[in-house]
């Protein structure tokens, strides 16, 4: 896409070369300073202000972790019941050996550690406590502990006052004793639903406070309970102790009371098995008539086999027989010789007689038809001698020889079919009579030898049922006597065992000091505690601060921009706050107002933010030596940091110097200074770098202010880049420098576009602004090491967004300046005013 390079028609004291366009006169400049500080000067290493000052910053973060925590604390540690003590004292021994008795085997541990440590461990077992709270009865006390947390008020005043026993001592809870005439196996007490949730609560919180401690190189053994209530803490751990000597006696010979009880089981068991085989060895007996035989049971089953065995085999041979002749008179069925099969039989023979008769009487018909016929037909040749075959008497001759004929026919027919089909029926009838008689004998052989055959098999599975129910009676027989062998063992070793028990009760623990009732608490060690968290909340606020120093990336001083960056500040603007939004508004395109402080150096010209906007004015007017810059770039290196408000400020503070100034909007992105203005954007730049070169319609003047000039951005091109960059740009820039003492551009931000890059090689510096608190350092060292890149000058970073009460702010003097234009009665506030920046620009500059 080629250019527009035209050019408009230049006013008097310019004169063209080729496509540029020049200013008549001498523009060059005086060299200035170096347009960066040194970065290998500056010095990384922090000093101990500097640290202090990190400090500082973050004070209220680090003061708000600390009361919170201590104070927290403080408040549950208050909060928590105070804690009682008490120790009994016992002794646990080896195992001694029984002499006395024979049967029982003890072995003597000595200092066996894993004998030590498992008597420790079964001193806390949860069990063991369930026991002791049900032996002191503490499960009938609803509310033994009472309400472990204090309340709020109450918390406050324990945390002002001292804790008195006397108080404590009327709030505990009676002495609880052990009654006598519960039963001592507390597995048999009946508790309710409500007592066993207490037994569980009681016994959990007091196991929690219990802790068993061997005296070292000594068989004693201090039993130590913690409770808040220290009425009972006492009575617990002498109880620990003596139900822990009942259940260790109870496992020394609880193996052999449950071997002796096993055995009992047993005995009872063989005595019961022993009556029941007796009782079905008789009934056994009499159900299977084995006792009313004598033995002779088992001849007459082998008579009565050989009998039925007889008689089987003779119904096999009969039924082998009646098949035979079944199955040949089948094949022989229809073939005409099954008489040969089966021998003479009458239906057979009469269907046959009958059919030889009904044949013969159809040939004797048959004959006398021939004979009538042969009798017509003599006639019918007498007549033909007189008459011929067409005579009436002729053709009834004729006629009645054709019907004969055809009876003929028929009979001879019926004689050759019909007599024959009908003879072949009788015989197949009668021969199927014959195969159905047949059959019906052979159906009854077969029944007789299934029936001799299920009472041959019977006879025989009764001989093996009485076979094998002689032998179950043997083996009953056999039972009984292996059990009655058992039971007489059993017995014996009954008694046995009752003797071993008797004598194996061992002896080798004992309790040799029980507990006090304490008086006094032992704890908790609340000071200390709270001490300890508030040095610990200290340490981690301090270190906190830190942290978010470090993570911190955004500027938030002067001395950020001059460490990180090496650039001077040319001005920090102060934040606004929303009171001030409020009191300032610009219409929307819908009518809205939109609150903006653009024009604050022009409405409220005593205000803190003109002030500053002042400052950066004197700053920049002092930025180069021996002649002020004459175009200016503002911009930032992402959105929303303030560079359209501080470029028209700037461009404001100018021209209340008496300067002719003129301010460009280069923004053909997202273009908001003819907003500002209130100004019509439908001409401006882009129409300008598009070929419409008109400057009466390019510059547009401000009311307020007749030596400020305003170029809008104009309707938003496609191509905006482009357009900064065409030699139509350089042109317009040469012709406002000639005809203006100061032109201020703002630009898009820096990081997005390259729009801002293209603008910064065209004018004498650059001002960056950046939002304090927000904008990002390493976005702001990456544009200026582009800017350097490409020769560009950067003038300084102007603050944005600083927060009045910081210390920065006193530090140069901008409360002071607030405080001043806060008085309105004195007169000469503003002469006063500019010699204060003109001091602090210089004072600021020279620290930079």
């Amino acid at each position: 896409m080629e250019k527009d390079e035209r050019l408009l028609p230049l006013p008097s004291g310019v004169s063209t070369n080729g496509n540029e366009l020049q200013a008549a006169g001498n523009h060059d400049y005086p060299p200035t300073y170096s347009p960066f500080y040194d970065d290998d000067a500056i010095d990384e290493r922090r000093s101990i202000v500097e640290y202090l000052n990190v400090v500082y910053k973050r004070l209220p973060i680090i003061l708000a972790l600390v009361i919170l925590t201590t104070a927290s604390v403080a408040f549950y540690m208050y909060r928590q019941p105070s804690i009682y003590y008490a120790r009994a004292e016992m002794i646990i021994e080896p195992r001694k050996p029984k002499p006395m008795s024979k049967e029982a085997i003890f072995i003597n541990y000595g200092n066996d550690a894993n004998y030590y440590n498992t008597q420790l461990q079964l001193l806390q077992n949860p069990d063991l406590m369930r026991e002791v709270v049900i032996r002191l009865n503490l499960q009938r006390e609803p509310n033994l502990f009472g309400d472990t947390k204090k309340g709020f008020f109450a918390t406050i005043r324990s945390m002002f006052t001292d804790e008195k026993d006397a108080q404590t001592s009327e709030s505990s809870l009676p002495i609880l004793t052990e009654n006598s005439n519960e039963p001592t196996d507390f597995s048999k007490v009946v508790l309710t639903p409500e007592e066993k949730t207490r037994v569980d609560r009681y016994s959990g919180i007091l196991l929690g406070g219990l802790s068993v401690v061997q005296v070292e190189k000594t068989n004693l053994v201090n039993i130590m309970m913690t409770s808040t209530n220290k009425d009972i803490i006492a009575q617990v751990a002498d109880k620990v102790g003596e139900v822990f000597i009942e259940q260790d006696i109870a496992r020394e010979t609880q193996s052999a009371k449950k071997a002796l009880e096993d055995l009992n089981k047993s005995i009872e068991d063989l005595k019961t098995a022993i009556f029941t085989k007796e009782q079905e060895r008789i009934t056994y007996m009499r159900s299977t008539d084995i006792f009313l035989r004598e033995g002779k049971g088992g001849d007459l089953s082998a008579e009565r086999l050989q009998t039925l065995s007889g008689q089987f085999l003779a119904a096999i041979d009969e039924r082998r027989k009646i098949e035979a002749v079944y199955g040949a008179a089948r094949n022989a069925s229809g073939k005409g010789d099954i008489l040969a099969v089966v021998g003479e039989n009458r239906a057979i023979q009469d269907a046959r007689s009958q059919n030889r008769l009904r044949k013969a009487d159809l040939e004797k018909r048959i004959e006398e038809i021939d004979r009538e016929v042969t009798a017509a037909k003599t006639e019918k040749e007498t007549l033909l001698v007189k008459y011929t075959p067409e005579y009436s008497e002729v053709k009834k001759i004729t006629t009645k020889i054709e019907s004969l004929e055809a009876s003929k026919a028929t009979i001879e027919k019926e004689v050759s079919e019909k007599i024959e089909s009908e003879g072949k029926k009788l015989e197949q009838s009668a021969e199927r009579e014959v195969l159905a008689g047949l059959q019906a004998q052979l159906q009854a052989a077969q029944k007789r030898e299934a029936q001799l055959q299920g009472a041959y098999l019977q006879e025989i599975s009764a001989a093996n049922f009485q076979g094998q129910n002689e032998t179950r009676l043997i083996t009953m027989t056999r039972e009984l006597e292996t059990n009655r062998g058992l039971l007489d063992t059993y017995s014996q070793r009954q008694k046995e065992m009752e003797l071993t028990i008797s004598s194996s009760t061992p002896d080798n623990l004992s309790i040799s000091s029980k507990a006090q009732r304490p008086f006094e608490p032992v704890g908790p060690q609340r000071n200390r505690n709270i001490f300890i968290a508030f040095l610990v909340s200290l340490t981690a606020g301090i270190g906190l601060a830190f942290l978010l120093d470090y993570l911190d990336d955004s500027v938030r001083t002067s001395e950020d921009v001059a460490r990180h960056l090496g650039l001077p500040t040319l001005a920090m603007i102060p934040h606004q706050s929303s009171v001030e939004k409020r009191k300032r508004s610009l219409p929307g395109k819908n009518g809205s107002a939109v609150t903006s402080t653009a024009l604050i150096s022009l409405e409220d010209n005593r205000s803190t933010m003109a002030e500053a906007y002042r400052h950066l004015r004197t700053s920049l007017l002092f930025s180069s030596a021996g002649r002020p810059p004459q175009t200016i770039l503002i911009t930032s290196s992402q959105p929303a940091e303030g560079k359209t408000t501080t470029a028209i400020n700037t461009a404001i503070t100018l021209a209340q110097g008496g300067a002719e100034v003129v301010i460009v909007d280069c923004d053909l992105r997202r273009p908001r200074l003819h907003s500002h203005f209130g100004l019509a954007n439908a001409n401006g730049l882009t129409n300008y770098l598009s070929g419409e070169k008109n400057p009466d319609i390019l510059l547009k003047t401000y009311p307020g202010l007749p030596q400020l000039k305003v170029i809008t951005s104009g309707p938003i091109p496609p191509n905006p880049t482009e357009l900064l960059s065409s030699n139509e740009m350089k042109n317009l820039l040469q012709y406002l420098r000639s005809n203006f003492k100061h032109v201020v551009i703002d630009s898009p931000p820096a990081i997005s576009f390259t729009d801002a890059a293209i603008l910064a090689t065209l004018v004498d510096g650059v001002v960056l602004v950046a939002m304090a608190g927000k904008s990002s350092i390493h976005l702001i060292r990456r544009f200026k090491q582009r800017l350097g890149n490409i020769g560009a000058r950067i003038y300084g970073v102007v603050l944005n967004g600083v927060k009045l009460n910081s210390v920065e702010y006193n530090y140069y003097g901008y409360a002071y300046t607030y405080n001043y234009y806060a008085n309105p009665e004195d007169d000469d506030s503003t002469p006063i005013m500019e010699e204060v920046v003109s001091a602090n620009a210089s004072v600021h500059d020279t620290k930079g």
